[in-house]
């Protein structure tokens, strides 16, 4: 039974693309989304290229997760193309820092579905597949702004405290057809999200925050994914990976 084709949401930049390229070094074949940056994407098809062997495929599917229209006709290309989704990654995200006083009805309405309603409109789509495999892997990927806040705004927020209910009664109803869900939080990834584009001194300033001797990277995260993609016994659960900056 092949068991290798992945779906990476936002898998074009930061952290989605460092989770892409742990996926094609264990020989998957890819499907990545993205929603405009056609310069990264072009460049993140190259350096995933470069990792790849003959047999595996990489596809760059242009569209907003947000919209179920496109997810579906992405899905559907992913399975003429690819094959049955065993692996689904939901990474695409949006995060417009922005105050209850700023934030318009259409900010909270577009930060929700971009966010929270693309994780459940692809869970929909692969979910099928992955029962008929009888093995699935979804990893949601959240944020420390579910556990405590954060500093983005309350749309954000929300949204990625939606990503926790989601994955554990995904967990609950999935699990009996060998598929597991869960989720990772991270925080102060820099070469992710809007870290990736502030000045040194102004990372400098986030190792406050934390409680080891750096900042996080794409590829701490990437590492925390690749040990709950090899669990068959973990599911449910949220992974921090913030440098003790949220404690349970």
């Amino acid at each position: 039974m092949n068991i290798s084709v992945a779906v990476i949401t936002g898998g074009t930049r930061g952290i989605g693309l460092g989770i892409a390229e742990r996926l094609v070094q264990r020989g998957f074949s890819l499907a990545v989304t993205y929603i405009s940056d056609e310069e990264s994407a072009e460049r993140a098809q190259q350096h995933l290229a470069r990792h790849k062997k003959e047999d595996q495929r990489i596809l760059r599917l242009r569209g907003d997760a947000g919209d179920a229209e496109i997810v579906a006709e992405h899905h559907e290309t992913i399975l003429k193309k690819l094959g049955p989704v065993s692996v689904l990654v939901n990474n695409a995200g949006m995060m417009p820092v922005k105050s209850f006083e700023q934030i318009s009805v259409k900010d909270w309405d577009k930060t929700i579905r971009v966010n929270l309603n693309s994780a459940f409109y692809w869970c929909r789509e692969v979910v099928p597949g992955m029962k008929e495999m009888k093995f699935g892997r979804i990893i949601n990927i959240s944020s420390i702004a579910a556990r405590g806040g954060g500093v983005i705004g309350p749309h954000y927020a929300a949204s990625k405290a939606g990503m926790l209910g989601l994955t554990r009664y995904a967990a609950r109803e999935l699990g009996p057809y060998g598929i597991t869900v869960n989720c990772i939080a991270p925080a102060f990834i820099v070469d992710a999200g809007i870290f990736a584009k502030w000045p040194e001194e102004k990372k400098a300033a986030l190792k406050e925050k934390v409680f080891v001797p750096r900042l996080g990277s794409a590829s701490d995260v990437a590492r925390a994914f690749e040990y709950l993609l090899d669990s068959p016994f973990v599911t449910g659960v949220t992974l921090d990976v913030n440098g003790g900056a949220f404690m349970i």
